[in-house]
């Protein structure tokens, strides 16, 4: 056999250990793959843990889905870093958070249970006011630019988010208004007053 012969052997050898290690390697790959297929088959037909021990008392807090507590959601809410308020269907305050104390100026304790028309704007914005509340208890949604008063008077203007708050059974409940101060969002100082637009909210 002569050198020229015995280097095309080789060549096709190491061409062949090549397509080899392909084989095994796509072969463990399937092999994997089905098993960790297995395994989630598996972990889906098992019935689920049952939930840990826990008191009474902690078991009525839980919300259930996410696993938090009621303390939990109310440390997002406060935790959040614009200012919301839940208003009832008569527009009285029934939440505040901390940073609707900041922006408006009034403690939680002052704020709620007030009317937020008589709160929080000034009597020539208030015909407005009701009007968009009376379409957001329609079932609506609304964010725009709107004049507020904080309680030193001072008359600003803020961006605001204002959404119906539903019941279990879709019905509307109450409203949910996020707001933002405008000196802070420089880049839509330029909006006229009352100006928004409207969207339908889906009833989860």
């Amino acid at each position: 056999m002569d050198v020229e012969e015995l280097q095309k052997k080789l060549r096709a050898l190491e061409a062949g250990q090549a397509e080899l290690k392909r084989e095994v390697s796509k072969l463990m790959r399937t092999e994997a793959t089905g098993a960790l297929c297995q395994q989630f088959v598996g972990a889906l037909s098992r019935p689920a843990p049952p939930p840990p021990r826990s008191s009474s008392r902690t078991n009525h807090q839980r919300l259930g889905r996410a696993g938090l507590s009621v303390r939990h959601h109310k440390l997002i809410l406060q935790s959040l870093g614009q200012a919301v308020h839940v208003l009832d269907l008569q527009g009285n305050i029934l939440y505040w958070n901390r940073n609707a104390e900041h922006l408006y100026g009034y403690s939680a304790s002052e704020a709620i249970g007030q009317n937020v028309a008589r709160l929080l704007v000034d009597p020539r914005d208030i015909p407005p006011l009701r009007a968009l509340i009376e379409d957001i208890f329609t079932g609506k949604c609304w964010r725009g630019k709107f004049p507020v008063k904080k309680k030193s008077g001072e008359r600003f203007f803020v961006l605001a988010d204002g959404t119906p708050l539903h019941d279990d059974d879709g019905s509307v409940i109450g409203l949910i208004c996020v707001s933002a101060d405008l000196r802070v969002l420089k880049e839509i100082i330029g909006f006229s007053p009352f100006v928004g637009h409207w969207n339908f909210s889906p009833k989860n």
